[in-house]
C-alpha cells in the first residue's frame, strides 16, 4: 500500500471529490460573507440575534476556506499532500474545534428565541446586543484556548490527523500513544447539546402554536410578529436539523461501508455542506435580502428613474422591511 501511488487528478473519483468541494466551498464562502456584509453595512441588522449569526458566518468561512478549499482541495487533486502532518493537524483541529464553537452558537440561538418568546419583558436585558457579542466571543475564545492546549498535549506524541486523497476523508493517527476516551466524550456532548435543542424548539414551537392561536390576530403588529417569530422558528430548527444529520454521518453511518465515495461523502461532502448551507439558510431567511438589491443595483434603480422620464414603464425594488427585535 506504501508503493502504491496515491490517487490524483487522473482518477475519476477524484476529479469528482475536488469539483464538488470547489464549487460547494465557494457557494458557501460567499452565502456566509454576504451575512457579514449584511450586518456591517445595514444598522437595523444589528440585533443580537443577528450577531449571533455573523459569528456563525466567520467560522463557516474559515473552515470552507481554509479546510476545504486550501487544504483539502490541493491534496484530493495532488495525491501526496504538499503539506506536512503538523500543519495538516493544525488545519483540521482549528476546523473542528470551530465547528463545536457552532454547536454552542446553536444553543445560544434557540436560547435567544426561548427568551423573546417566553420572557419578553427581560429578552432587551438577558439579550442585550454588547452581552451577546461578549459571550459569543467567548465561546469560541474557550474552543481556541481548548484546541490549542490539546496541541500541546498530541502535538509531541505525534498524534496527527491527516486528509488522504484515497479515503477523500480526513482521519486521526490511531497509534497507541493517541487513544484515550476523548471521542467518546464529543459524541456525549454533542447528543447533550441536541436534546437541550429539541427540548427548547419544542418549547418555543408549543409556544407560537397554543398562544398565537388563542391571540386574536386581526392587528398587522400582532401578524407581523407571527409571522417572524415562525420564520426565526424555521431557521433554527433547519440549521439544528443539519448539524444532526452531520453528527449521524460522522459517527454512525460511515462505518457501514470503506468505499472511497462513502468515506469522502459521509466525512468530507456532509461536513462541508453543513457549513455552506447553514449561510444558505441565513441568507434566505435574512429579513434584509432587499438591502442588497439596494446596494448592488442601485444603478438599475437610478436608470428606472431616467426611464420614467421618457414615459417607459419600470419595476422598482420594495421597501425594506421593518427591523428584528
Amino acid at each position: 500500500m506504501d508503493d502504491t501511488p496515491l490517487p490524483n487528478y487522473t482518477d475519476p473519483i477524484n476529479i469528482l471529490a475536488a469539483v464538488f468541494i470547489f464549487v460547494n466551498g465557494i457557494m458557501g464562502t460567499v452565502t456566509n460573507l454576504l451575512i457579514i456584509y449584511i450586518f456591517i453595512k445595514s444598522p437595523t441588522e444589528r440585533t443580537s440575534f443577528n450577531v449571533i449569526c455573523v459569528f456563525r458566518g466567520i467560522g463557516n468561512t474559515i473552515i470552507l476556506t481554509w479546510g476545504f478549499l486550501a487544504t483539502f482541495l490541493p491534496i484530493t487533486l495532488i495525491g501526496a499532500s504538499p503539506f506536512s502532518p503538523f500543519y495538516e493537524t493544525l488545519v483540521i483541529g482549528f476546523s473542528n474545534s470551530l465547528y463545536s464553537g457552532l454547536q454552542y452558537t446553536g444553543v445560544y440561538i434557540a436560547l435567544n428565541r426561548f427568551c423573546a418568546m417566553f420572557f419578553p419583558t427581560y429578552y432587551p436585558k438577558i439579550f442585550d446586543f454588547k452581552i451577546t457579542f461578549l459571550i459569543t466571543l467567548l465561546m469560541f475564545i474557550y474552543r481556541f484556548v481548548k484546541i490549542i492546549l490539546e496541541f500541546f498535549h498530541y502535538i509531541p506524541l505525534e498524534c496527527w490527523m491527516v486528509y488522504t486523497s484515497y479515503d477523500l476523508a480526513w482521519s486521526p493517527n490511531m497509534g497507541e500513544q493517541c487513544k484515550d476516551d476523548d471521542n467518546s466524550s464529543n459524541i456525549n456532548t454533542s447528543a447533550i447539546f441536541q436534546t437541550v435543542l429539541v427540548i427548547l424548539n419544542a418549547a418555543i414551537f408549543a409556544k407560537i402554536y397554543f398562544f398565537y392561536k388563542s391571540t386574536d390576530l386581526s392587528t398587522k403588529g400582532r401578524k407581523r410578529k407571527l409571522k417572524k417569530n415562525k420564520v426565526l422558528f424555521l431557521q433554527t430548527m433547519i440549521q439544528d436539523s443539519i448539524t444532526l444529520i452531520d453528527m449521524i454521518f460522522t459517527f454512525r453511518l460511515s462505518l457501514l461501508s470503506t468505499k472511497r465515495l462513502w468515506s469522502f461523502f459521509c466525512g468530507t461532502v456532509i461536513w462541508e455542506c453543513l457549513h455552506s448551507i447553514d449561510g444558505l439558510i441565513m441568507v434566505m431567511f435574512n429579513e434584509r435580502l432587499t438591502f442588497l438589491q439596494k446596494t448592488f443595483f442601485a444603478s438599475s434603480t437610478n436608470a428606472s428613474v431616467a426611464s420614467k422620464e421618457k414615459g417607459t414603464a419600470t419595476v422598482t425594488p420594495m421597501k425594506v422591511p421593518s427591523p428584528v427585535v
